[in-house]
């Protein structure tokens, strides 16, 4: 009797399993779908068309106009800022033996944190130009260095009832490759308060 090659008789079994799989049974076993009469024809639509027309942009403003006013009123309007603003609560908190949590005692709003991010154009006789734009961050640096609170004023900064802040930082990476320069600058609220005293 010739012995039997484990190795062939594993690779048959192999094969008719193989077989097995390859006869699959249909997925649908009724009559396929009629679509006669189901609708009328596919309608279609006209796309909205971008605006790509530069003449349409002339005199119109994305962003919301960003104006600084010094205390001695220089000012400077800015069209192309981008503002962010965040705020949080004072709140006191006492830790209560024998309860969980803690006992949270409202004090009042804390300052509103203000995010702005401006770019600075090359600009002469109201036209742009292919210049590194010096004259204007000369301009907005003025305002930066301002050692006082300063007026602000924009649509977005009006809904939170800010108009006045203070320059906390600001940060300026240099771009020589365009006539485009952005700056980010860090501030802080400032409100008008009225101290009064109860010692006389």
């Amino acid at each position: 009797m010739t012995p039997v090659s484990f190795a062939f008789v594993a690779a048959g079994i192999a094969t008719q399993t193989k077989g097995t799989l390859y006869r699959l049974q249909p997925s649908r076993t009724g009559q396929s779908p009629d679509w006669n009469g189901r609708g009328g024809a596919i309608a279609t639509r006209d796309l909205p068309t971008p605006i790509t027309d530069k003449s349409y942009w002339e005199g119109r403003y994305v962003l919301c106009e960003l104006t600084l006013r010094t205390q001695d009123n220089k000012t400077l309007v800015i069209n192309d800022a981008v503002c962010a603003v965040s705020r949080a609560k004072n709140i006191v908190t006492t830790q209560m033996v024998g309860m969980d949590g803690t006992v949270k005692e409202y004090i009042n709003e804390g300052d509103y944190q203000i995010n702005i991010v401006v770019g600075v154009a090359a600009v002469r006789n109201g036209v742009i130009v292919d210049e590194y734009p010096e004259d204007g961050l000369r301009e907005l640096r003025a305002f930066l260095d301002e050692k006082a609170a300063i007026k602000v004023h924009s649509a977005f900064l009006e809904l939170f009832d800010i108009g006045s802040i203070v320059i906390k930082s600001f940060s300026v990476t240099q771009d020589t490759a365009s006539n485009y320069q952005s700056v980010s600058i860090s501030a802080v609220s400032d409100g008008e308060y009225n101290v009064y005293s109860t010692e006389y």
